[in-house]
């Protein structure tokens, strides 16, 4: 009897010991499996809060190329989008029938123009591309890209380029031209669509940028000189502004105060001068 139980004793021993690598790598693969869950989990939260903060127009950019005038005046100091620091080299798609990979653009040494490539972008939107975030969002980013799926591309800001703005100061915002002006909301510029804030569509006919060539003739703001077929020899305001898809001007002044009517005057007297190239305008 004690032999019997010796070796069924033996038989349990072999037998458990047997089964304890399954046991450990049964529990492996659980850290494993638990390990992969986790990421994806992490993953799936990662692209819901970019999805969820990134807008509509950052999300699935589509083409467009219109420019309007911009001016901000902080305390009487106006800012100069000439400088380099606001300004994207010419080399880097910015005159483009393509999709441009950034948004938005200042080029050419030229202050005041703003150079639009997407759909939808809203004045807001601009200010936050150069330091003033005023619509929330990712820091340091518009959004995310989701047209490349599976890939996310993100869409840097240009840089923190515009000054502090001191406390207590206020936004007044303005659109208009030499021959008059009116007061909009702070609000509706940095939510609205461009061309909806400043009342005129875009020149550029929908799904169609392959007309592109026929309504913008040559982009000569990086060299060329070369007479436009159609184009007057000296065009007129209304002809420039054609040319450049110029869809409006604001003025936007930071102070505590409200601006008087004579200094918003002298900003709207002193535009910068259109281009009769597509490209520069």
């Amino acid at each position: 009897m004690s032999d019997t139980s010796e070796h069924e004793s033996d038989n349990h021993e072999t037998q458990t010991n047997h089964h304890k690598p399954q046991r450990k790598l049964t529990r492996g693969l659980r850290i494993v499996i638990a390990a992969i869950s986790g990421l994806i989990i992490i993953g799936g939260l990662f692209v819901a809060y970019a999805y969820a903060t990134t807008p509509a127009d950052i999300r699935k950019p589509a083409f467009q190329h219109y420019h309007f005038r911009m001016q901000i005046l902080v305390n009487g100091s106006s800012v100069d989008f000439a400088d380099k620091e606001f300004q994207t080299p010419a080399g880097h798609d910015v005159c483009t029938a393509a999709l441009t990979k950034q948004p938005i653009h200042f080029h050419d040494d030229k202050d005041q123009m703003v150079h639009i490539h997407w759909d939808g972008i809203t004045g807001g939107q601009v200010l936050k591309y150069y330091g003033w975030n005023y619509i929330g969002g990712q820091h340091g980013s518009l959004g995310m890209r989701f047209d490349q799926l599976p890939k996310l591309v993100n869409v840097p800001i240009h840089g923190n380029s515009l000054p502090q703005i001191p406390d207590g100061d206020k936004f007044y915002v303005y659109i208009g031209d030499e021959n008059g002006y009116k007061q909009k909301s702070f609000d509706d510029f940095t939510h609205q669509d461009l061309e909806k804030f400043l009342g005129k569509k875009s020149n550029l006919p929908e799904n169609e940028t392959s007309l592109l060539d026929k309504l913008f003739p040559k982009a000569y703001a990086h060299g060329g000189h070369e007479h436009v077929e159609g184009a007057s020899v000296d065009p007129s305001q209304e002809e420039l502004k054609k040319i450049n898809n110029l869809i409006g001007n604001v003025v936007i002044f930071v102070q505590k105060d409200k601006p008087s009517s004579d200094l918003i005057k002298s900003a709207f007297d002193h535009l910068e001068p259109l281009s009769p190239s597509t490209c520069a305008g």
